[in-house]
Order: C-alpha cells, then sequence, then structure tokens
C-alpha cells in the first residue's frame, strides 16, 4: 500500500469539543473517522424565547458539555427539551453529547427530531452523516455532508467529511479532492496533514492519466 495513503487511513480522530466523533474501524484496516465539528455547539434562534424555556438551565447544559461534563449536559438538555421540545438546537446539543457518549442510537434519534424542528440544521445534518457513514450507508451520509454544506457553504468540516468519504470509501479521487481544496480554503490552509492528502492525490490521479495515456 502507498504509505502517505497507509497513514492517512491510520490517523486517530480528533478531539471532540462539544462532542467527539466514535471510532469504529472497519476490518481489516482502520479507516479515517469523519471529522466531528469541535465548535459545533447549535445556539438559539434569534427570536424571543417562550416563558418555558428554561435558559438557566440550558446554559449550565452547554457550558458542561464544553467543559466535558457530558452526563450532567445530557440530564439538563433532556429536562430543557420537555421545556422547549420546539427548539431545534436543544435536541442539536443533545445528539452531540450522546455522541460524545457514544450513544449513537440516541444520538442518531436526537439529530432526527432536531431535523423534523428546522430542516436548515448544518450540524445535525452533518452529525447524522458521521452516524450513518460508520453504519456503512454511504450514499446517506453523502447527501448528509452535501445537505450541510448546501444549508452552510462555509461549514469547514462538512466539505472535510465528504472529502474523506469521497477519497477512503467511494474512491472517488476527483471529488475528493475538490473538497480537500474547499476545507483547505475555508480554514487558510492551515492542516497540514490534509494538505498531504491533497498532494497524494494529485500524484495518483497524475499517474493514473499518465498511464491511459500511455
Amino acid at each position: 500500500m502507498d504509505m502517505s495513503k497507509f497513514s492517512k487511513v491510520l490517523i486517530p480522530m480528533l478531539a471532540l469539543l462539544a462532542m467527539t466523533a466514535c471510532q469504529s474501524p472497519p476490518e481489516p484496516a482502520p479507516a479515517p473517522e469523519p471529522i466531528v465539528d469541535e465548535a459545533a455547539v447549535a445556539a438559539p434562534e434569534p427570536e424571543p424565547e417562550p416563558v418555558d424555556f428554561n435558559q438557566q438551565f440550558y446554559a449550565e447544559a452547554i457550558a458542561a458539555l464544553k467543559s466535558g461534563d457530558t452526563e450532567l449536559a445530557i440530564e439538563l438538555l433532556k429536562q430543557v427539551s420537555f421545556d422547549a421540545p420546539g427548539k431545534p438546537f436543544v435536541f442539536t446539543n443533545l445528539g452531540l453529547a450522546y455522541l460524545k457518549q457514544k450513544q449513537h442510537d440516541l444520538a442518531e434519534q436526537a439529530f432526527r427530531q432536531a431535523i423534523e424542528r428546522n430542516s436548515r440544521d448544518a450540524v445535525a445534518h452533518n452529525h447524522l452523516g458521521i452516524l450513518q457513514r460508520r453504519k456503512g450507508q454511504f450514499d446517506a451520509a453523502r447527501k448528509r455532508y452535501q445537505r450541510a454544506i448546501e444549508i452552510d457553504s462555509g461549514y469547514a468540516r462538512a466539505h472535510l467529511n465528504l472529502g474523506i468519504l469521497f477519497d477512503i470509501y467511494l474512491q472517488d479521487l476527483g471529488k475528493a479532492l475538490q473538497q480537500y481544496h474547499k476545507y483547505q480554503a475555508l480554514t487558510s490552509g492551515e492542516d497540514n496533514q490534509v494538505a498531504g492528502w491533497i498532494v497524494d492525490i494529485e500524484r495518483r490521479l497524475k499517474s493514473s492519466n499518465t498511464k491511459s495515456q500511455g
């Protein structure tokens, strides 16, 4: 196996601030997990909050989520979800907390509840795509990532996740390269690892074109 490709497949998942993606590497060799958005704490919509929305509980839940106390965050967010069942961002953050706890089924349920309440929740679409990728539902994951990007074209992590999906799982190097370039443009090219992936794909595409022409 190409060494640069091998190193890519073995990379660990980025640490999750509001939620850590859970590794479940396919056999026989581990593959890179989709990248969970480290800054993805969904914010309330800019509208007056109803009386039954417990702002203090919500603020404490987000603080707990950011500090790594996910058990407390889950308990508080569950309470808030009862108080404000129409608020999609509450369910998005509950999904992120469940994801960090590796409670994948509950995380998926929460993300779907968020999307039912707000179909334009890019964070929920991206993370639901992560869970679908883990299940081997590659086409469904692709659609989720693309939907997140359609909603927010500047969502760098969704571009990166889509690039990894095209690269490793769908074997479409051209589309993977496009997504990696977009991710680098959105992050000022600061990710040296992704830069290496780009060089690797460009080399492989060039080699493939040379062989086809020969």
